[in-house]
């Protein structure tokens, strides 16, 4: 393969000829099948990325914690030969103890279970609810522990995992941006609003796919979880890797970054070739905001080329850090002609852009450095205009309850408040 030269489309394991290629891309573009526009997005995209567009898969989006977990619950209810997690949070609480119990309660019924979670995301859960796993036979590893004794190589420890994985007997897999967590108990159209919201009823989005693509998941659990412990020949089996059918015509590429590989950017990448060759529309629902200044120079630039960009961020947050260096873009966005809202109803979580109508990326991965550099991450970007217009009906709604912000009332924002933005962007790269 060329530099730049978009990696093949794959199927069953193979690399299919140019031809058969673009007959499946354009099966998923459906009515913008002969748009050259949709097509040249595809492209660029593939051109940057590390991970083939993989075919046959379903891809099905999941909103808030009630249907996500219901979703999981069912696919490990009937699980026949094994679970795999992967997790920022596991948290001790009700919801965590409940699929806690499904796990062991899969384990006695022989499935092999395992947990990966990480030190950092998970510190305030007790090491006896870990160890009651343990005790039910399940494997459990802790991913980069903060003592210095188990992770020698302490600058590692500011590398984190942030992925949320679950893969069922290898042929269902789940991905997004939902953690093992009470927050996710209820429904954001609750609305709980600032004073409860951050503890519940949190606004996030994940996915379940069916198809070839879940191998990519597998795989990549699996190299976390040696990278995690001693003793890898037992999760390399051809056994964890069944034969997978074609399930639809969603094609599904799962792009991650390594955190210990520095040379890794094509997840950032993805991101900033989709903003340059947009053509009609970026709808973008972020949770934690601090791009640097080419991904924000690319917003811009599309939006004074025409490109209907708008933006949901929260209107509050669990890190309000992070929630001012977010704030501290809106001038030069408004300004661009970028449409920018605030999530007051509940917290937002969710980490999803859907692009031209046509491509759409659902994942762990915040639009923030500490994203691109220094953590672990994983997003799905699917190719499917059927996909895409269910992600644009699902942002749609969240704009309909949605606070607009409007430019020259933003610019009457207090001294206070024009303060913290800029203390905010003292700590960006490491936000």
């Amino acid at each position: 393969m060329e530099p730049g030269e978009p990696l093949p489309v794959v199927a069953h394991e193979r690399a299919l000829p140019a031809e058969a290629g673009a007959e499946l891309i354009a099966t998923a573009l459906a009515a913008r099948a002969d748009d050259p526009r949709a097509l040249a997005l595809v492209e660029a995209i593939r051109s940057h990325s590390s991970q083939p567009l993989i075919a046959g898969n379903a891809v099905t989006p999941l909103v808030d914690g009630p249907e996500t977990f219901e979703a999981i619950t069912t696919a490990v209810r009937a699980a026949r030969h094994h679970v795999h997690v992967e997790t920022f949070i596991f948290d001790e609480d009700e919801l965590g103890r409940q699929f806690a119990d499904l796990l062991s309660e899969k384990r006695g019924e022989g499935v092999e279970v395992r947990v990966l979670y990480d030190s950092v995301g998970s510190m305030e859960t007790a090491p006896a609810f870990f160890d009651e796993l343990r005790d039910a036979g399940i494997e459990v590893r802790e991913f980069r522990p903060m003592n210095p004794v188990r992770t020698p190589l302490i600058w590692k420890i500011h590398n984190r995992d942030h992925r949320k994985i679950i893969v069922v007997d290898g042929t269902i897999g789940f991905t997004g941006g939902i953690n093992i967590s009470g927050t996710y108990a209820s429904s954001s159209s609750v609305r709980p609003g600032p004073e409860r919201g951050v503890d519940e009823a949190w606004r996030d989005t994940h996915v379940r796919i069916e198809g070839q693509a879940v191998a990519e998941l597998q795989k990549l659990f699996l190299e976390s979880w040696s990278r995690a412990g001693e003793g890898t020949a037992a999760c390399c089996a051809a056994q964890y890797f069944p034969d997978l059918q074609a399930e639809g015509n969603h094609l599904v590429m799962i792009v991650a970054n390594d955190s210990e590989d520095l040379d890794d950017r094509f997840l950032y990448a993805t991101y900033l070739t989709a903003f340059e060759h947009a053509s009609s529309r970026i709808w973008i629902t972020h949770a934690y905001f601090a791009p640097n200044g080419a991904l924000l120079d690319a917003m811009v630039d599309a939006a004074k080329r025409g490109v209907d960009v708008r933006f949901i961020a929260p209107g509050f947050t669990d890190s309000g850090v992070i929630l001012e260096a977010t704030r501290s873009t809106f001038t030069r966005l408004l300004k661009a002609g970028v449409r920018v809202y605030e999530l007051d109803d509940a917290q937002l979580h969710a980490k999803s852009v859907v692009i031209d109508g046509t491509v759409s990326i659902v994942g762990s991965a915040n639009l923030d450095m500490r994203s691109f550099l220094h953590n672990d991450e994983v997003n799905a970007i699917v190719v499917s205009r059927d996909f895409a217009r269910r992600m644009e009906e699902i942002f749609e709604r969240d704009e309909r309850t949605a606070k607009p912000l409007d430019l020259n009332a933003w610019r009457k924002r207090s001294l206070w408040q024009r303060f913290k933005e800029m203390g905010s962007r003292l700590l960006w790269y490491w936000l």
